[in-house]
């Protein structure tokens, strides 16, 4: 198994919200759309088919970063430090007049 960080920046709102429930299926949230993922080598190819096929590649962006070898998930420790507020609040939707 190994350790990712995934970030994404997706322009609209329905492919947001489909890739916000797909990195929570696969890692935990660190930011609004950062999230910490252990998988293993047929998860990872398995989440790059997914986001593939979810995002426009002229719109969006998403990025997988190799953060190193995990042995286990029960005693990985994230090589990320949070600091202030840890909870992510559900952002209200703007109301535009």
């Amino acid at each position: 198994m190994r350790a990712y960080i995934l970030s994404y920046d997706i322009a609209e709102s329905r492919r947001l919200r489909a890739m916000h429930k797909l990195a929570k299926a696969y890692g935990d949230p660190i930011q609004y759309s950062v999230f910490s993922c252990v998988l293993r080598s047929a998860d990872r190819v398995r989440l790059a088919a997914r986001i593939e096929a979810l995002i426009d590649r002229q719109q969006d962006r998403v990025v997988l970063i190799d953060v190193g070898p995990v042995g286990d998930r029960e005693t990985w420790i994230p090589p990320i430090e949070s600091f202030g507020r840890q909870e992510i609040r559900a952002t209200p939707n703007a109301i535009i007049a």
